[in-house]
């Protein structure tokens, strides 16, 4: 019998509500800084990502407008971390 996590305890104390597509969604929205090595050039830069659990991630979130407090984004990549949390990479909408 598969093991079942409700994983909604991880977003639920510090996790922001917001829609994705229509359906409402909680997770938890950071901006890491990354560094983009381009030659001879060091670029710093920000990227916009949002945690969640996978099953709350609706059908082809890719392209989909994430509305929560801090702002609009879009979805331009999906990554489940196979432990049933994804990781959504957005940009500014």
């Amino acid at each position: 019998m598969p093991f079942a996590e409700d994983l909604s305890i991880f977003v639920s104390d510090f996790g922001d509500v917001g829609t994705l597509d229509g359906y409402s969604v909680r997770g938890i929205f950071e901006t890491p800084g990354v560094s983009l090595g381009l030659v001879d050039v060091a670029v710093a830069a920000v990227q916009p990502q949002f945690q969640m659990p996978t099953a709350s991630v609706p059908p082809a979130a890719f392209g989909k407008t994430l509305v929560i407090p801090q702002g609009s984004f879009v979805v331009r990549e999906h990554i489940p971390d196979g432990t049933g949390m994804s990781l959504l990479l957005l940009t500014k909408a």
